[in-house]
């Protein structure tokens, strides 16, 4: 049976780990699950993940719902190379971001692009972009600080599950790399060395924020 990841790549962390797939050429079927569709509250997707989210994985009778967990597991069924090291100290720094953004990058992104995008006006914007400003200062202050990539000089999933956070709150129009040429210049070389995969899997999130800017004018 084939390993099936289920995504919906307007989801962040289903672009990091769809990414992961392709870059490392695993054998993993990506399936995509549409929920503006409603497609993750139909009863097959329901018996495999009953909170009905993205991403989950079914691998036979295994089913994981989050995506660290995928990530780990397809690592150590399939390999992946750099992008997940096999050096005990390189990936000690990949695991160190990958648990540091679940309340950082992944927060306060999120907040900023649910306040912008989904529920504009539900929470304080002008805290929701300070915060998310303090936390960009501590991306590129300590984990940008004198490297080309988060967990060294070669592009890892800690980039992926970065970027793809950050880029879910230009989709309003945000320019958020405008004054800050450490972060444009790591984000070229994140979708550099991880292309075509990179734009492949980001060509949604293009499309929805040319027409979101579009209906904007």
């Amino acid at each position: 049976m084939v390993t099936t990841l289920f995504v919906d790549l307007m989801s962040q962390p289903c672009r990091a780990l769809a990414i992961f797939v392709k870059m490392n050429a695993m054998p993993c079927n990506i399936q995509t699950v549409a929920l503006r569709k409603g497609e993750n509250k139909t009863p097959e997707f329901l018996s495999m993940n009953p909170l009905g989210k993205v991403p989950v994985l079914k691998d036979e009778e295994l089913c994981l719902t989050e995506s660290i967990a995928i990530l780990r597991y397809l690592d150590t069924k399939y390999g992946s190379s750099c992008l997940y090291p096999k050096s005990i100290r390189a990936r000690a720094k990949v695991d160190e971001f990958l648990e540091w953004q679940h309340t950082n990058t992944r927060m306060f992104a999120a907040k900023v692009f649910l306040g912008e995008v989904l529920f504009p006006g539900a929470i304080n914007i002008e805290q929701a972009v300070n915060d998310m400003n303090a936390m960009l200062d501590s991306v590129e202050s300590m984990f940008l600080k004198d490297k080309n990539f988060i967990a060294g000089e070669t592009v890892s999933v800690a980039d992926h599950f970065a970027v793809c956070e950050l880029l879910q709150t230009t989709i309003s129009g945000r320019d958020l790399f405008k004054d800050r040429p450490k972060l444009q210049s790591w984000l070229d070389r994140v979708r550099k060395d991880s292309n075509p995969h990179f734009d492949d899997v980001h060509s949604v999130l293009y499309s929805v924020r040319r027409r979101y800017i579009k209906n904007k004018l």
